[in-house]
């Protein structure tokens, strides 16, 4: 009983960081997706355009896939 009490008071203090990280997570995954399709769009890239394009407009796990895989494909000479 002591265990779920003092689950509940740390997740009742813990929730407005939470809610910040989420935020911040959103954030960050609206910018990665504009940034990766400006880069598709406008330098060289070695894959499917409307392919990858698609897969970075995936929600949050879009964008993490761009940063680990995507990246690579751009070609940044000009």
């Amino acid at each position: 009983m002591f265990f779920i009490q003092l689950l509940s008071l740390i997740l009742k203090r813990m929730k407005p960081v939470l809610i910040i990280a989420i935020l911040i997570l959103c954030f960050w995954s609206i910018f990665i997706s504009f940034k990766a399709i400006y880069l598709i769009l406008t330098k060289d890239f070695k894959g499917s355009k409307v392919g990858w394009i698609l897969i970075v407009m995936i929600g949050i796990v879009g964008p993490i896939i761009w940063v680990v895989k995507g990246r690579k494909l751009v070609s940044l000479k000009d």
